[in-house]
């Protein structure tokens, strides 16, 4: 059996540039572990620490409240001159740094709300920075392959 020569493969994948590559590959990382840190901190929360269930789901689930402030600040951070993409990408890492460590449901709480400001400071800037790398020509493509990582790891967890 013939292995495909490099020239036939590169034809076959449209010109991206290699940073819409390199953040794709680490949105899948970053979904896969967001998938397992979705599915064992719940249970870590309720077996280790007793919390309720219900208490842990409100808790976790306060984060989108958050995000939605964090979406609107993001957009507004990544398109303004004096911040822009990756010093707002930067700021929602440093965030959701700030958001990790908990050990009771006061600090889960908090930590959540931080959590998913930091999340929703990444998601505008993250977008754009893949427009920005993209050629007009082949934005669909960049998009779809930014997408395709993300849908993979989420199916795979």
């Amino acid at each position: 059996m013939k292995l495909a020569s490099q020239s036939h493969l590169s034809s076959w994948l449209p010109s991206i540039h290699p940073q819409v590559w390199i953040f794709a590959i680490g949105r899948f990382f970053s979904e896969v572990g967001t998938g397992f840190t979705l599915f064992y901190a719940p249970i870590f929360f309720v077996n280790q620490l007793g919390l309720s269930t219900t208490s842990v789901g409100v808790a976790l689930g306060s984060a989108s409240i958050s995000g939605i402030v964090g979406r609107i600040g993001g957009g507004s951070l990544a398109d303004s001159g004096e911040w822009g993409r990756r010093r707002t990408l930067l700021l929602a890492t440093a965030i959701s740094a700030i958001g990790a460590a908990t050990n009771n449901f006061t600090t889960l709480i908090i930590g959540s709300l931080i959590s998913g400001l930091g999340i929703g400071f990444y998601w505008p800037a993250a977008e754009a920075v893949v427009a920005d790398a993209s050629q007009i020509d082949n934005r669909r493509e960049t998009f779809a392959l930014a997408k395709l990582t993300e849908g993979i790891a989420r199916r795979r967890v």
